[in-house]
């Protein structure tokens, strides 16, 4: 049906959930502003929009839509505080589990490929909550984008749950690829060193991430399960570094719960048997992440104090990103035999700010607690604080900090009978 029809399911207190990331329903996010001027109470659930959709900005909505986030990314964050987009921290695993205490019926807005010959649906790069939410919708709508790359694993739906489609060719959305710096080529080539033959990795987005790919290309046998499946991660598979071949939970599989990426990575996906997307319920479980054997987390920060509070979500009182699954992958890393949680950053923001400090900065959200901070890497080095007192952790993290920060923060330290 056309899309204006299709929006007749979106009444005045309806709950709307899109989908995420390269899946989200770019038709729908495009034309829900118009059709919510005649309602009121709307709320809609979008986890990490790509853009700044029209309704994001309509001072006309207030009252009549509300837009919940999980993720402030770059279009989004001038959005925050302003009574448009309100941001909602939780754990990855636990977005389906709130979402639906407040609503055990919403209405589910998607995308998809075009019907197969057996009356399916895939969902493509997109299975962090959508299938699990799409199954307990009171209405689903999809859009038939024919861009979207078949994947498997969770993301199959038979045409018989879909009350509606809506045909939307888009291109879809992409990121733009972050070219290492020498600091974070550094930093990868000691994160290299504890990855062993065979462990299974988790990896985050950004310069660290895809330096990982150069500094692990030396590897053997590498497994993935990862909430986000990158181009780093298709790299090391194009290359043969990754193959599951000793991965002791889904062996064989890269398994993730959403793709996003470049085009390339999304050719990559498409009808390829290896990948397999599963909700982050399942893919985020830090018990399942550590039946994983040797499994290693590595995820990046914004600062860390001295004593491992580690946090990644903000700068000061100013929300930065999400929550994620940084807490949920580093502790369930940990759970598995030879297992290891990393936190990886540069030692200074790019005006040489030390990102290693005495104390957070005021308002700091902490995403890691120092008492599940297993190891920190900047360029300077690795320090391993599990098990450390704090006059250890201290003399460990000082060392990872710049050079011209050091004397200042063991003076703090003093201070504060840190030492």
């Amino acid at each position: 049906m056309p899309i204006e029809q299709a929006l007749g399911f979106v009444e005045s207190g309806s709950t709307v959930v899109a989908s995420m990331a390269a899946a989200e329903p770019q038709a729908f996010l495009s034309a829900i502003g118009a059709r919510c001027r005649s309602l009121s109470g709307v709320r809609l659930h979008c986890a990490n929009p790509t853009r700044d959709y029209p309704c994001f900005g309509d001072a006309e909505l207030a009252g009549r839509l509300e837009i919940r986030v999980m993720f402030l990314t770059a279009a989004m964050r001038r959005r925050q505080g302003q009574d448009r987009v309100h941001y909602v921290p939780q754990h990855l695993s636990q977005w389906v589990r709130n979402l639906l205490l407040q609503d055990p019926a919403p209405i589910f807005w998607g995308s998809c490929t075009p019907p197969d010959e057996r009356g399916f649906v895939s969902l493509g790069p997109g299975a962090c909550y959508e299938p699990e939410i799409l199954r307990c919708a009171r209405a689903v709508i999809l859009e038939i984008n024919p861009n979207m790359p078949v994947t498997f694993g969770a993301t199959h739906v038979p045409i018989g749950l879909v009350d509606a489609f809506v045909e939307a060719p888009h291109a879809l959305p992409t990121v733009t690829r972050v070219e290492p710096s020498a600091e974070e080529h550094q930093i990868a080539g000691h994160v290299a060193a504890l990855i062993k033959d065979g462990s299974t990795i988790q990896l985050g987005i950004g310069g660290i991430p895809n330096a990982l790919g150069r500094a692990l290309s030396a590897k053997r046998d590498l497994g993935v399960h990862t909430e986000m499946i990158n181009d780093t991660i298709m790299e090391l598979c194009l290359q043969g570094v990754v193959t599951g071949r000793r991965k002791t939970l889904w062996p064989g599989k890269v398994v993730g719960s959403f793709a996003y990426g470049s085009a390339a990575l999304y050719e990559f996906l498409h009808a390829n048997p290896i990948v397999e997307l599963q909700p982050s319920s399942v893919v985020n479980d830090p018990y399942r992440i550590g039946r994983n054997y040797a499994m290693v987390s590595v995820n990046t920060a914004v600062e860390v104090d001295l004593t491992g509070q580690v946090c990644s979500e903000s700068i000061g009182h100013d929300e930065l990103s999400g929550v994620g699954g940084a807490a949920e992958t580093h502790i369930g890393a940990q759970r598995s035999t030879g297992g290891r949680g990393i936190v990886a950053l540069r030692s200074s923001t790019r005006d040489g700010t030390s990102k290693i400090v005495f104390e957070l900065k005021p308002g700091a959200k902490v995403s890691i607690s120092r008492n599940d901070v297993d190891t920190i890497v900047t360029e300077h080095g690795v320090a391993m604080l599990g098990g450390k007192s704090v006059e250890g952790r201290v003399r460990a993290m000082v060392a990872l900090a710049p050079a011209d920060a050091r004397e200042r923060l063991l003076w703090q330290a003093r201070q504060a009978a840190y030492l």
